[in-house]
């Protein structure tokens, strides 16, 4: 029982340490990369930036507390208290490392005036960051909570309420931005640019770089077609006997998932196989179990029949 509680305090500190590292991450990406040049790309940090340009004595990271403070103090009031919990840490310490910057180093010079370069570099860094704070079930809280309450109380989807408030705080920055709204909306470009970036790069994090693809084919020459793709390609495959609606003539579905980069050559056994295949290709964007043969398999050779592989 000990140990099990031991185990379990270890796994929390480590989850907390790692959360840690994702918000530094994202704060230093802010710090050094967005905020000095202007580009409001969203979030609680970009609102801060908007007011800050009204209240320029008022730090940033003071700002961007306030709001998530009361982000948090909605969440806890329409959403619940679990999202609260959830999301208390990240809010309080983002701003925290904020604060950490300022005070240490004020005015920060990395990314000079190259703002696709800036664009670059801080889009990769916050998706790096997010994907290890949501990798370690936190959240960065802030707009992450008004989008739940966007979507709660109106008809919107989860993706169509973080469009509408996020596109929201870009637009605000660019009608704001103090070297007028041409150039403002220059920097929302660049803004949408580091989202884009951002987004690929945290998943890329949490769903794999190589992506993979779930190949669905209907066929009505199965033991070929098998012995065709397990001869070049050691992968799990599953048969469902199915049966045309139309033409009521038997077939077989075979279900298999493949890398990205091995479609082109099932798709080129398949044609040479069976060119009366009907096919669909839907991307697998998460897989789990074994999917990939190992050691010791079984395939079918050219003429059909089941073998053992050894290694």
């Amino acid at each position: 029982m000990k140990e099990k509680i031991e185990r379990q305090t270890l796994k929390k500190i480590k989850q907390y340490l790692f959360l840690t590292l994702g918000v530094f991450i994202m704060a230093f990406a802010f710090y050094f990369f967005v905020i000095p040049s202007e580009i409001v790309i969203g979030g609680t940090t970009g609102l801060a930036m908007v007011v800050n340009r009204y209240l320029p004595n008022l730090p940033i990271s003071i700002i961007a507390l306030f709001f998530n403070v009361l982000f948090l103090i909605s969440a806890l009031i329409l959403i619940g208290k679990r999202e609260f919990v959830r999301s208390i840490y990240g809010s309080l310490l983002f701003p925290a490392f904020l604060a950490l910057f300022e005070l240490t180093i004020p005015v920060p010079q990395f990314g000079g005036n190259d703002l696709l370069m800036i664009s670059l570099y801080s889009g990769g860094l916050i998706g790096i960051g997010f994907a290890i704070v949501i990798h370690n079930g936190g959240t960065t809280g802030g707009t992450d909570i008004g989008v739940q309450i966007v979507q709660k109380y109106t008809r919107l989807t989860i993706a169509s309420a973080i469009y509408v408030v996020e596109a929201s705080i870009i637009i605000l920055g660019a009608v704001t931005s103090p070297s007028g709204i041409s150039s403002g909306f220059i920097a929302a470009l660049y803004a949408i640019v580091i989202v884009f970036i951002s987004g690929k790069v945290s998943d890329s994090f949490l769903l794999g770089v190589e992506s993979k693809k779930a190949l669905n084919i209907v066929t009505s020459v199965p033991k070929e077609l098998k012995a065709a793709i397990f001869s070049s390609f050691n992968r799990g495959m599953t048969e469902i006997p199915s049966q045309g609606a139309y033409t009521e003539h038997p077939k077989t579905i075979l279900i298999m998932v493949i890398h990205n980069s091995e479609y082109h050559f099932v798709k080129k056994i398949i044609h040479d196989v069976d060119p009366k295949a009907f096919v669909y290709v839907t991307p697998a964007t998460e897989v789990q179990g074994e999917w990939s043969a190992k050691d010791e398999v079984y395939f079918y050779n050219a003429k059909g029949q089941r073998v053992k592989k050894t290694p």
